[in-house]
């Protein structure tokens, strides 16, 4: 089953710079629709890699022709890592305790950490 995934991806913006916080992602199979290889319970077929690792890309595009899909390419997206069902149930309990869900999130961390300083400052 294919699953579309596209309506957060699109940036509508102009004269903005995304700027990469860690040097980790993961490369999906895009179809020539539009959509994202994935299965039934939502998880997409991706690797988890840095960006431009050719042998990544090679293994992701030879998984995709195994599955009847040789059509497509390979999509970075910067930032993202799979999780498993442990790993889901930790960050919901993060979240419940008023953490931030994900330890590997660092944008959170450093805005957590900027509202702390800022709350500090007016006191």
């Amino acid at each position: 089953m294919l699953l579309c995934y596209n309506d957060f991806m699109g940036l509508k913006t102009t004269n903005k710079q995304v700027i990469k916080e860690v040097p980790y992602g993961v490369y999906v199979w895009q179809t020539p629709d539009g959509e994202f290889l994935g299965d039934d319970n939502d998880n997409f077929m991706m690797v988890f890699c840095e960006e431009g690792n050719q042998d990544a890309i090679k293994a992701l595009t030879d998984a995709a022709r195994f599955y009847g899909y040789p059509e497509g390419r390979a999509v970075y997206w910067s930032g993202k890592r799979p999780i498993d069902d442990e790993e889901y149930q930790r960050q919901l309990a993060r979240a419940a305790a008023g953490l931030v869900p994900d330890p590997f999130d660092i944008g959170a961390i450093r805005d957590e950490a900027r509202g702390l300083e800022n709350e500090r400052k007016t006191r």
